[in-house]
């Protein structure tokens, strides 16, 4: 159907506001009933007005479950997150020395979390970065190219420069990946994985939120008391 001019579409708006805002209107003056058409489908046919609003109905209501579906699907996805993080939370307070949590929370990021890869930057003084056998997971906070990363988790591809920063050949940068600042600013999470769509830039990110405060608390060189 081709444009209308402005003033038909404005006058059409008023007719559909005022529509809306009366939805009796049809049955007060059924004599309007006599001069409307209302197509049914493709074809030449009519229907009559309760056959086309049940129609309206019926496709309004499977939008809405598909919706309903939709937010079901998210919520039990985010029940099985917080799960897991409670699960790595208990087992983190369990191990007194730092090179083990670190590896413990690595394996739970590729295991729990359905990561292809993980980088923590840290700062150079940092215990972590003194496990050699770990490069190169651990990286040097002080180096981080571009803006630091702070506030919310952040996610979706990653920029150019931080991407060659962190994925040193030959080891090649995530398709996607969620950016998750630690607590205080004492460093940053990165989870990456090879499927673009993975951590996209619409996500929640309350459980990366909760994820980055464990792994502040995991990363902390003191054993946990």
């Amino acid at each position: 159907m081709p444009p209308l001019p402005p003033a038909d579409q404005e006058e059409r708006d008023r007719v559909l506001a005022y529509l809306r805002a009366h939805p009796t209107l049809l049955d007060q003056h059924p004599d309007i009933l006599a001069d409307l058409v209302i197509p049914h489908g493709a074809g030449p046919k009519a229907a009559s007005l309760i056959e086309r609003q049940v129609q309206v109905l019926r496709e309004r209501n499977l939008r809405l479950e598909g919706t309903l579906d939709e937010l079901l699907r998210h919520a039990r996805q985010n029940e099985a997150l917080l799960d897991k993080t409670h699960e790595l939370a208990l087992t983190l307070l369990r191990i007194p020395d730092l090179k083990t949590r670190l590896g413990q929370l690595v394996e739970a990021m590729v295991r729990h979390f359905h990561a292809d890869m993980v980088r923590l930057a840290m700062p150079a003084a940092h215990p972590a970065l003194q496990h050699t056998h770990l490069d190169p997971l651990c990286l040097a906070l002080e180096e981080w190219p571009g803006p630091p990363a702070t506030g919310e988790p952040r996610c979706g591809p990653l920029e150019a420069a931080l991407a060659g920063w962190m994925f040193r050949a030959p080891h090649p940068p995530p398709a996607s990946a969620a950016l998750i600042p630690l607590p205080k600013g004492t460093g940053v999470l990165l989870i990456g994985s090879q499927d673009p769509h993975r951590f996209h830039l619409h996500m929640g990110t309350a459980v990366l939120r909760r994820l980055g405060d464990l792994a502040g608390a995991a990363l902390e060189a003191d054993s946990p008391s």
